[in-house]
């Protein structure tokens, strides 16, 4: 199935340290994508390129089927609901949701569409209300009928509901759910809440220092976590280092080099491996003692584990931890 939304090898450098991408990622049709990452993670930098207020260093971005690099934010038919919403003071509720509309028609035509809007997103007869005579969550659904206007192909969210107390938020992330579901709209989402992700996104990209670790439901990001950082970023997780029993060819607990079993029951490296004893070995049983420092020549670590070697001609070797 073609994409929708298309961000190909999408790359954005800040600067020789800090960077976002390259990032790939695809949108269905009327398909809602949370990017769920922390702080700095490169999320609004995703948005802010597909809207076109950034320019990508790399990469491509097509929206139904047009490639939109190049194009200015206002060629592209992206409605954005910024963090803190960015509503005209000086103007009323009506006047900031047609600020999106001028030039596109009659005037009766721009006002009964702001009514239609408003009426949408449950504001209806609030076109002559000042900005501040509005509370938080009103104000976020004038910033988001504002944004739905002009009738935009895709939205784009940037952590909309975070300027509101807990009680609200919920009640809102609801409404703000049920709106999109309705109107139907392609929707990228900006959040670092992992409630708010997984209860308004079909799916969900995690992001990392501008990477995307995994893409996916929320049900595979928990059960199936493609790397460490989602595995603990996701939910609550406690992260037990390996140890435990030697197996054959297992991964070494610290440097994660091949182990296996050799002669006399003693366990050696697989060929090829950097050293990971520096002499001697253990065989599946064996018992552990306190940390102590390594004395073993060519060791890589400063400290080291005696383990009781179990197996005839093996002996206590100090090992790299």
């Amino acid at each position: 199935m073609t994409p929708f939304v298309l961000l190909a090898g999408v790359h954005k450098q800040w600067s020789p340290t800090v960077s976002v991408g390259p990032l790939s990622l695809e949108l269905q049709r009327g398909e809602i994508v949370a990017l769920l990452g922390p702080s700095g993670s490169g999320k609004t930098t995703v948005l802010r390129l597909l809207a076109g207020f950034e320019a990508p260093d790399a990469g491509r971005l097509v929206v139904d089927g047009e490639d939109v690099t190049l194009l200015p934010p206002a060629r592209r038919r992206c409605g954005m609901v910024f963090q803190h919403y960015a509503l005209f003071p000086h103007l009323d509720v009506g006047e900031n949701v047609a600020f999106g509309l001028k030039g596109s028609g009659h005037e009766g035509v721009v006002v009964r569409k702001v009514a239609e809007v408003l009426a949408l997103v449950g504001l209806a007869g609030f076109e002559r209300r000042k900005v501040q005579e509005l509370s938080g969550g009103q104000q976020q659904r004038v910033a988001l009928a504002r944004a739905l206007a002009p009738e935009p192909r895709v939205l784009l969210l940037d952590e909309p509901l975070s300027n509101l107390d807990p009680t609200l938020r919920e009640r809102t992330r609801r409404e703000l759910g049920t709106l999109i579901k309705r109107v139907g709209i392609t929707t990228l989402f900006v959040t670092h809440e992992q409630e708010e992700a997984f209860d308004l996104g079909d799916r969900v990209a995690v992001l990392n220092e501008g990477r995307l670790e995994q893409l996916g439901a929320a049900d595979e990001l928990y059960e199936r976590p493609a790397s460490l950082f989602v595995a603990t970023f996701v939910g609550r997780a406690n992260v037990v280092r390996g140890g435990g029993v030697a197996r054959p060819a297992r991964w070494g607990r610290a440097t994660g080099k091949c182990w296996s079993s050799g002669p006399n029951g003693c366990g050696s490296l697989t060929p090829g491996c950097p050293a990971w004893c520096a002499s001697g070995g253990t065989r599946a049983r064996r018992r552990s003692t306190r940390w102590r420092p390594s004395t073993a020549s060519g060791s890589r670590c400063s400290r080291g584990r005696r383990r009781r070697a179990w197996g005839t001609g093996c002996t206590w070797s100090p090992c790299v931890c």
